[in-house]
């Protein structure tokens, strides 16, 4: 059918459509700003500075996020081989690391003595399903490989668990404080996949990843305060932070 089809040319003067997420590099990119702008004090001012685990989440973090800026922009220029062996480099070398490490990181976080006791347990329900989470939407991410429209929104999806630590502390910053900033991150996370899911629906487009990181986002967000708090969830920051 291919070969029989008649070829068509497009009018004079008509300019070719861009490719969905054809220019998804610039707002990767935009993403990264915002994680520089909210781990500056902390991590990116005085790299190096802090311990092995601090330094290695932090690099892998934000290699994760140049590599995805990197993987669109040479999708954007035909260079898919490239695109491949970034995408496999991340998986096989980024992906165990970096999650390994915020972990290890959240056990790091149980033995600071300078948090308030309300603190760690808190963002320990925050970042342990988050680190799962992520696991799961990188799967699918490579289980759709063949169905570009789905593998791209689950991988892009993945840059936005970065935003809640990396806003809150944007938002203190700002002068906000610290509860309020935490649910403001959480909000505009959830303002995000709200308008990417309109944009999708618009464009005819029905894909899990959006409304699927939605849900994780509203669940986390509703419950953090209430569970974090509770008896079982205790017990278990209690044996986790002893591992």
């Amino acid at each position: 059918m291919t070969t029989a089809a008649p070829e068509i040319s497009e009018p004079s003067g008509a300019t070719a459509p861009v490719p969905s997420y054809g220019r998804a590099h610039w707002y990767f990119l935009a993403a990264l700003a915002i994680l520089v702008a909210g781990f500056w004090p902390s991590f990116f001012r005085p790299m190096g500075a802090g311990d092995l685990g601090h330094t290695v989440h932090g690099i892998t973090a934000t290699l994760w996020v140049i590599a995805l800026m990197a993987q669109s922009f040479l999708m954007s220029r035909g260079q898919v081989q490239w695109h491949r062996r970034i995408g496999l480099t991340a998986a096989f070398v980024l992906l165990p690391v970096l999650s390994v490490s915020a972990l290890h990181m959240v056990r790091v976080m149980f033995a600071n003595t300078a948090m308030p006791p309300f603190l760690p347990p808190l963002l320990a329900f925050i970042d342990i399903p988050t680190v799962i989470f992520f696991v799961v939407l990188v799967t699918l991410g490579f289980r759709n490989v063949r169905t570009p429209a789905a593998h791209k929104r689950f991988m892009a999806s993945t840059v936005l668990l970065a935003f809640p630590p990396a806003l809150t502390r944007l938002y203190q910053q700002l002068g906000i404080d610290f509860f309020r900033a935490l649910h403001g991150s959480f909000i505009t996370v959830e303002l995000i996949l709200v308008a990417l899911i309109i944009a999708d629906r618009r464009a005819g487009e029905r894909r899990l990843a959006y409304p699927m990181s939605l849900a994780f986002f509203v669940l986390v967000h509703a419950l953090m305060m209430p569970v974090s708090g509770s008896a079982p969830w205790l017990a278990f920051s209690t044996w986790y932070s002893t591992l």
